[in-house]
């Protein structure tokens, strides 16, 4: 298990505004998996996102917990156990990962969204609910061809796909 994540570092990553409001989220609050995207260009770079998110909108460091490149590559974002800014209400209970683009993700980029949901239930030690943005929120993020696929179970080659919604015991009340 494990997929190969291109650090902040690697990524030239400022570090947050204020390091005293960085929230650490333990493993028994994650529930969820929400999937997003930037609507910007594939070309856009994480930096470009983070200066995005930190100057125009006075975040304290990029939204998402990770992001996803076409051709497959992961960036950390603020982590997996730093509370993101990417869905009101749902910031601590899901780990946001955003695809680098409007609506039509690589087959690439779908099989590197799915290794970080099975990388993240394998640290939670259960199965988390697979969300597109707008089923948490009232917004048209991830884009029809994303929440298509995330609806269907998140396929890519023979790894079992997870049912939407899970089961009621794994639902948020």
């Amino acid at each position: 298990m494990g997929i190969a994540v291109v650090g902040r570092a690697g990524w030239n990553a400022r570090p947050p505004r204020d390091p005293d409001e960085v929230e650490q989220v333990a493993w028994p609050q994650r529930t969820e998996f929400i999937v997003h995207r930037t609507e910007g260009p594939t070309t856009q770079t994480p930096r470009s996102i983070q200066d995005t998110h930190m100057d125009e909108r006075g975040w304290n460091d990029i939204g998402y917990n990770f992001l996803v490149r076409d051709d497959g590559t992961v960036y950390e974002g603020r982590g997996w156990l730093v509370r993101g800014a990417h869905a009101s209400d749902h910031n601590i209970t899901g780990i946001g990962c955003a695809y680098i683009g409007v609506n039509s993700p690589t087959e690439a980029a779908k099989e590197s969204i799915r290794a970080l949901y099975d990388e993240a239930c394998a640290k939670a030690g259960r199965v988390l609910a697979q969300r597109g943005h707008s089923h948490v929120g009232d917004t048209d993020c991830p884009g029809t061809t994303l929440l298509a696929w995330v609806e269907s179970g998140m396929p890519v080659d023979d790894r079992a796909t997870v049912p939407y919604p899970p089961p009621d015991e794994e639902r948020l009340v």
